[in-house]
């Protein structure tokens, strides 16, 4: 007697094809739907962005001075961190405080690195004349740090040195870096940085 299994494995084959289409349908539908709008979510977006606008605006008409470089740098941080947070974020209300956000940043970014730079250098210049190094900043924005000393003269020095001082040259946005350890025409080097403009968020 001859026994007959196709029409079974067809069946088979057809709920499975019905499974995967029904796992792809919810799939698609999770990914592709709206997503429900979190108001609670908004309103303390809006409300954190509107802090940072206030802050900025009195930063921006009183000064800055009294604060310290590690907390005037932080602070900027954290705007940027909280602009990038909001970037995500497509409430009306929030999407218009960003670009007020943004606007007041960039203000406070160009009076505000400058100043942090000659901080910077201002802070260094005791300890390390010390060490028997002159440290400046120079450059229409203040942008370029020059370290001068005799110890420079050995490129692994440099190296070493730009290593240990990377991050807040960057953090600080410094344009270039130069050793100078003599008067002589190659008595010197330089280090580009890539780091950001001052009116980058």
């Amino acid at each position: 007697m001859e026994v007959h299994h196709q029409p079974k494995t067809r069946s088979y084959r057809y709920i499975v094809y019905l499974v995967l289409a029904a796992i792809a349908a919810g799939i698609s539908f999770y990914f592709y739907s709206p997503k429900p709008v979190n108001k609670a979510a908004n309103k303390n977006m809006a409300l954190f962005l509107q802090n940072a606008i206030s802050d900025i605006d009195l930063k921006l008409k009183n000064g800055n001075e009294g604060t310290d470089l590690a907390t005037r740098l932080s602070t900027l941080k954290s705007n940027s961190a909280l602009y990038d947070e909001a970037k995500t974020n497509n409430d009306k209300v929030v999407k218009g405080q960003r670009e007020v956000l943004k606007k007041k940043m960039v203000q406070i970014q160009q009076r505000e690195f400058p100043e942090l730079r000659a901080a910077y250098v201002d802070s260094k210049k005791e300890v390390l004349g010390q060490q028997h190094i002159d440290i400046a900043v120079t450059g229409e924005n203040k942008d370029v740090l020059t370290f001068e000393g005799e110890m420079f003269a050995p490129e692994k020095v440099q190296k070493d040195f730009m290593k240990n001082i990377y991050g807040i040259v960057n953090d600080l946005r410094f344009k270039k870096v130069i050793y100078k350890w003599s008067d002589q025409q190659n008595g010197f080097a330089d280090y580009p940085i890539s780091s950001k403009n001052d009116t980058e968020i």
